[in-house]
């Protein structure tokens, strides 16, 4: 047994897709709870009861809540932890919510190789990929390929130089493609 482990965070940049998305949600979300809290304003001063008020103040709140919870969950990390040859990484949303999307044993990936490496990597162009990296091209972001939910598929990450070293441990060179 190596008894091995280490782990890395990585903080998503948002994209102009995740700020035109926030701005969406915002805008909805805005106009619902200013449409609830007029609507129930104007009936409250109608019948003059503050509980129809109380109430629609209620129903903005919880959308607001709502809405809270859907723009900061736009605010995402990804946790590698690499244990024994085993890959987990967990999504952090908004520092607080955390689930794991992946996890596989490492000898089990097809390639791993530099993102920008197309001489290894030009075979696997085709399948779908899931990135689970900041979003920028670095000089530390590779693809791997692997099964994952029955379907082959390129996983981008940006792993740090300790965690390729060990990776290195359970892919043999033929799979792995460090950059130099």
């Amino acid at each position: 047994m190596k008894d091995f482990f280490t782990e890395q965070l990585v903080k998503h940049n948002p994209t102009d897709k995740d700020k035109k998305l926030q701005a969406i949600y915002l805008g909805v979300y805005g106009a619902i709870i200013i449409y609830i809290i007029f609507n129930f304003i104007v009936r409250a001063g109608m019948h003059k009861e503050i509980g129809i008020f109380v109430l629609g103040l209620i129903f903005a709140s919880g959308i607001a809540a709502l809405a809270w919870r859907q723009i900061t969950g736009l605010n995402i990390e990804f946790e590698y932890s690499y244990t024994d040859g085993i890959l987990d990484i967990d999504i952090i949303r908004n520092r607080s919510r955390r689930k794991q999307i992946f996890s596989a044993a490492v000898a089990d990936f097809e390639i791993m190789a530099h993102i920008n490496d197309t001489e290894h990597l030009s075979p696997y162009k085709e399948l779908p990929e899931i990135n689970m990296a900041s979003g920028d091209v670095l000089d530390n972001t590779y693809t791997f390929v692997t099964v994952y939910n029955g379907k082959r598929c390129r996983f981008v990450i940006e792993p740090k130089p300790e965690l390729l070293k060990a990776m290195l441990v359970d892919l043999t060179p033929r799979k792995l493609h460090i950059k130099r």
